[in-house]
């Protein structure tokens, strides 16, 4: 049995069935749907009959926030009283402040542990690219791997891993302050997709546009010839926000394309779909850069 304990926060939107399976505790961000705060966690939200995607459709004012000091306290408290070290591997602080809420409170904890050891990693990640990261930290966890080992190596495969997705439109985004005004209106003009990547500082960069969600789809496959590791990836994630056909088309388009058969396919969650709108779909593997 492992020494230490991995815990991210569910900026992950890693499904809850895999969580598990690894062993992951995730600490739940916020948010707010209507002015009503409810804990993110790695389970559907319970928001009633509506799903959350309809609410936003139907221009339902929703916010996100991070955690607590309070709540990060409890959750790497937790570990710490079962006699565990602690690796957290949080959102990117490029789309988010919970990291640094997060390491104020792996300090705090720090004088008051002080034969436990806490280190953070900044994943520069997001969604389901931070859930890639972990199931290769966890996978070096069960090889055998120290926390040192574990940490270092998190470290260096943050920058290679690769998010690439595609909006319908980038009001969401503008909206939560993600992105300028003046990038925003490039998605509503003459049905153009704008195509995204995640770069190495965590942050959201537009690098493509294309003129409808077919060839959005297909220009998500295509860059992966440039950058995808052809003997590194035994797995590639998927995840969309309420437009599972779209989802199983790209994995489709991959397949073909690069022979890849093992997927995780889910739905991205409130946190990060707050900000994507409906319609966005993403993709996520290891490849030679970001």
């Amino acid at each position: 049995m492992s020494s230490f304990s991995i815990v991210t926060d569910t900026g992950c939107d890693m499904p809850a069935a895999l969580a598990a399976k690894l062993d992951i505790t995730a600490v739940p961000l916020k948010v707010i749907v209507a002015g009503k705060s409810f804990d993110c966690t790695l389970s559907p939200l319970n928001i009633g009959h509506q799903s959350f995607y309809d609410l936003l459709r139907n221009g339902v004012d929703v916010k996100t926030a991070s955690p607590s000091i309070d709540d990060y306290d409890r959750y790497f408290r937790r570990e710490l009283d079962r006699g565990k070290d602690v690796l957290y591997i949080g959102f990117s602080t490029g789309l988010s402040g919970a990291y640094n809420v997060a390491k104020i409170a792996a300090e705090e904890l720090r004088a008051e542990y002080p034969e436990r050891q806490i280190m953070t990693v900044d994943s520069r990640c997001g969604s389901m690219g931070q859930s890639l990261l972990l199931h290769y930290a966890v996978q070096r966890q069960r090889e055998g791997a120290s926390l040192k080992e574990t940490y270092d190596f998190t470290k260096s495969l943050r920058h290679h891993v690769c998010h690439w997705f595609t909006l319908d439109d980038l009001g969401h985004l503008k909206k939560g302050g993600r992105i300028s005004a003046a990038k925003a209106v490039v998605g509503s003009i003459m049905n153009i997709k704008p195509v995204l990547k995640v770069n190495h500082e965590g942050r959201l960069e537009i690098a493509y546009k294309a003129r409808g969600k077919r060839l959005a789809v297909a220009k998500l496959v295509e860059q992966m010839g440039e950058h995808y590791y052809p003997d590194g990836n035994e797995i590639v994630f998927i995840n969309h926000a309420d437009c599972p056909e779209d989802a199983d088309l790209l994995a489709r388009s991959i397949t073909k394309n690069y022979g890849i058969t093992n997927f995780v396919i889910s739905e991205i969650g409130p946190v990060l779909g707050a900000h994507s709108g409906p319609g966005a779909l993403a993709v996520y593997y290891i490849g030679t850069e970001k």
